[in-house]
């Protein structure tokens, strides 16, 4: 009986050592240390693909709004040639600072290096920051002394034209006011669109954040500018329809 006990009390002990004993005393198989450093390394080899495949997406994504840049540049037409050359050069040069970045991180093996690499993309080139906002804006001012060109034609034409209403005697007051006001519209639009491409074209990436204002500031005289356009546009259409008023009215056989 006392043998009996023994055994049943030394099954308990064991039972309850190894219920109680701590995790650390229990060896991990190498096979799974083995396992786990596998599964790290290839999560590790994972993460780095992926990182290295959206940065060749976002190089490759400005590297093609920058070539698009290029050949806008080419269709200014009031960018002086030594401006229209020094931005091509600069973009040109953004784009092979991009392909150098792209290669260097397609050769990253360290996860640090490569995720600093990657943030450089938006951080150190400021495509869409900069260069893109830039561009559209001196499209968008070199457009409005295209417009400010064409309504300068048409007010010199008009003037003749208002000038003979007044020679024959006709009352052309209110044109000539109307005539004063598109010319001013049309002058502080190109004055405008002058400063926007004298303030704009320098801007460089690393001017960035802090030339933003200026990028605001040629968006704000842009507005201002198109609108000129638009009531100069208004005053030579009350022009036009002034002098077909006039001249109805003296083909009009007067009553006896």
């Amino acid at each position: 009986m006392r043998t009996t006990n023994k055994i049943v009390l030394i099954i308990v002990s064991i039972v309850l050592i190894g219920v109680f004993a701590p995790v650390s005393s229990f060896a991990v198989p190498n096979s799974l240390k083995a396992a786990d450093q596998k599964q790290a390394s290839r999560s590790a080899t994972i993460r780095i693909e992926n990182l290295k495949s959206r940065a060749a997406h976002e190089i490759d994504r400005r590297i093609a709004a920058l070539n698009l840049v290029i050949t806008r540049i080419k269709t200014f037409k009031h960018l002086t040639a030594e401006n229209k050359t020094a931005l091509e050069t600069s973009v040109k040069t953004e784009i092979s600072n991009l392909k150098a970045l792209g290669a260097k991180i397609a050769a990253d093996t360290d996860i640090a290096t490569l995720k600093a690499d990657v943030k450089s993309i938006a951080d150190s080139y400021r495509v869409f920051a900069i260069f893109i906002p830039k561009i559209h804006l001196l499209a968008a001012s070199d457009r409005m002394l295209n417009i400010a060109d064409e309504l300068s034609s048409l007010a010199d034409k008009l003037q003749i034209k208002i000038q003979s209403a007044k020679t024959s005697g006709k009352n052309v007051a209110n044109l000539e006011e109307l005539l004063t006001d598109m010319k001013n519209k049309i002058a502080d639009a190109k004055s405008l669109a002058s400063q926007i491409q004298s303030t704009v074209t320098p801007l460089a990436p690393d001017g960035y954040p802090g030339n933003r204002s200026t990028l605001l500031s040629g968006r704000s005289m842009l507005r201002t500018g198109h609108t000129d356009l638009i009531e100069a546009h208004h005053d030579a259409q009350s022009i036009i329809q002034g002098l077909k008023t006039l001249q109805t009215s003296s083909s009009t056989p007067s009553a006896h």
